[in-house]
């Protein structure tokens, strides 16, 4: 890959950038309004905990588990799964929504339709989308919408951690909304953040949500959050895949394509404005429109980021803050019923851009590896797209509700229609590094949980039934230091590469052959100094100490 390769296209680009001046043609909900009876009328039995609480509490995992059953008893498309049984020994299911209904990945992929992964939760103060999910799978079995399941099979995992959802504590508003009060915690049981532990694969919890990955291969990976308090004038935002390793063909189609497409449908049947997941500078007018104001990195720790090195689609929704908890599952609802609308009507075009990507990745390993000449990306930062308008708000002040001691927001202040602001859009993602990808990577068999943890992964990993000879590159590390980046220590090696002739390698060595499409997600996770590998999160601590050798060798061919 170079670096022109992560830039979408620019008609693309700027179409998407234009404002959206049928807004002023019809009925958009600001603030906290939202369309009368949205969710339908259902009975008792059908409704969700947000539902019959007027959207003043949301669900348990046991109540997850009680909706889920009452799902099962009025139809006959719904398989479950239990992606894994938590620290504190709680089942995280994921319904299987198909029509006729599928109970394995084999049945899956038998069928040729493509796979859509939805999931909430991953922060339970953050609970709009996995409410939301539930009145999707409500409507995919048993609403008007039952055909879009005529070409995609539709998997929901509302509540991925169960153990931090069902450790409950009082909130006072801080996130912008006074509504529910009583909320889960945002780490899991263990106080680990789950949203940071793609690449290490430390938790139960992600280690069982990438076995289903794994088995399942989702086309679109889907996760929902919430943001803080916000001052843009959108009911919901969304991004995707910004890690400039990964093949630019499914980011770039996401970001171009589907996302426009998809936030029209949403205006025009949902009445609601929605736009890129980023923040603007505290400074009225706004100057910049920024996804690292948002926390929205180029690094591979976010579930979403990561499973862009596999070559597949994903989207990270946020909501903003300050808006009821009814609105806020509104604007999650309204995003995720278009964006199924979306992959049910394009499920071929993204089944072919998928596969082409996994083309190209083992292609480009066989045809360049061998002669040095393929590279990839370490790192990478955010630049600007141009300029754009996007909805903002002159204030959003914190105040006290009066007479209570809860947290909210002064009146007059962040409400009504926006105002629109020119801005500098710096959401494209540029690599800045980089690094020569090789045939495939060697390392010695006394490491058997790096084996472990690649196939984690979904990387193959083999082993040599006899000793064998390789050209290549060593790295030599002359010094470890520790980077502060966006909150975690991340582990830096410094050093060089050096071409190493015909090296011998004994019976039972790893290989990993780079000719497979998780060739990408390889490279970032072994390379010595990628920007949050395996290095950088500790993968590999067992094995580097300080100056020496690292212990991974990339070899470019095998001597014969």
């Amino acid at each position: 890959m170079n670096a022109a390769a992560v830039l979408p296209a620019a008609l693309a680009a700027l179409l998407l950038s234009l404002p959206m001046t049928t807004a002023d043609a019809q009925h958009i909900y600001w603030g906290d309004s939202v369309p009368k009876a949205w969710n339908g009328t259902w009975p008792a039995e059908l409704q969700t905990v947000a539902e019959k609480s007027h959207f003043n509490r949301t669900m348990s995992v046991l109540q997850l588990h009680e909706y889920i059953d009452a799902l099962k008893w009025k139809s006959d498309r719904m398989h479950v799964i239990n992606m894994f049984v938590s620290p504190m020994r709680k089942a995280a299911p994921a319904m299987v929504l198909s029509n006729p209904m599928v109970t394995s990945p084999q049945q899956a992929r038998a069928s040729g339709k493509n796979v859509i992964f939805l999931m909430g939760n991953i922060h339970p103060p953050e609970p709009e989308a996995a409410e939301a999910l539930l009145l999707v799978a409500r409507e995919l079995l048993l609403g008007k919408h039952r055909d879009l399941l005529d070409n995609q099979i539709v998997m929901i995992a509302p509540i991925f951690n169960v153990d931090g959802t069902d450790t409950f504590t009082n909130q006072d508003g801080s996130l912008g909304s006074v509504t529910p009060t009583i909320l889960g915690v945002r780490e899991n049981s263990q106080g680990l953040d789950l949203n940071r532990d793609a690449v290490k694969l430390n938790t139960v919890e992600a280690n069982g949500l990438y076995h289903v990955l794994n088995e399942w291969d989702p086309v679109l990976f889907f996760d929902g959050h919430l943001m803080d308090r916000v001052s843009h004038g959108y009911a919901n935002t969304y991004g995707t895949v910004t890690v400039p390793a990964s093949n630019p063909g499914p980011r770039d189609y996401v970001h171009d394509k589907l996302f426009p497409e998809v936030r029209d449908q949403v205006r025009k049947q949902f009445g609601l404005e929605m736009f890129t997941h980023a923040l603007l500078d505290k400074q009225w007018p706004p100057t910049v429109w920024s996804h690292d104001l948002a926390a929205w990195t180029v690094e591979a720790k976010f579930v979403v980021n990561d499973y862009g090195l596999r070559n597949r689609m994903a989207i990270i929704t946020e909501t903003p803050g300050q808006p009821s908890f009814e609105k806020r599952v509104y604007a999650q609802y309204a995003y995720l019923m278009a964006l199924l609308e979306y992959t049910n009507a394009h499920a071929k075009e993204m089944r072919d851009v998928v596969k082409k990507a996994d083309e190209e990745t083992v292609a480009r390993v066989k045809e360049q590896a061998e002669s040095g000449t393929l590279k990839n990306f370490l790192d990478g930062e955010y630049k600007s797209r141009g300029k754009i308008q996007v909805l903002a708000y002159r204030e959003n002040v914190a105040a006290y509700l009066p007479g209570t001691s809860v947290l909210g927001t002064k009146p007059g202040t962040i409400s009504g229609k926006p105002e629109t602001v020119t801005v500098e859009d710096l959401t494209m993602p540029v690599g800045t590094r980089e690094a020569t990808v090789p045939r495939g990577y060697l390392f010695p068999a006394t490491m058997p949980e790096l084996a472990a943890k690649l196939r984690a992964h979904n990387i193959t990993v083999t082993t040599l039934d006899k000793p064998a000879k390789y050209d290549g590159e060593a790295f030599t590390i002359s010094g470890v230091r520790v980077v502060r980046r966006s909150g975690y220590g991340m582990k830096t090696l410094d050093g060089t590469f050096a071409m190493q002739n015909a090296r011998e390698f004994p019976a039972g060595t790893f290989v990993v052959d780079m000719a497979q499409p998780m060739a990408n997600a390889a490279f970032y996770y072994l390379e010595p100094q990628a920007r949050d590998g395996f290095v950088g999160w500790g993968v590999l601590d067992e094995w580097i100490h300080g100056p020496g050798e690292y212990p991974i060798f990339k070899y470019r061919r095998e001597v014969r």
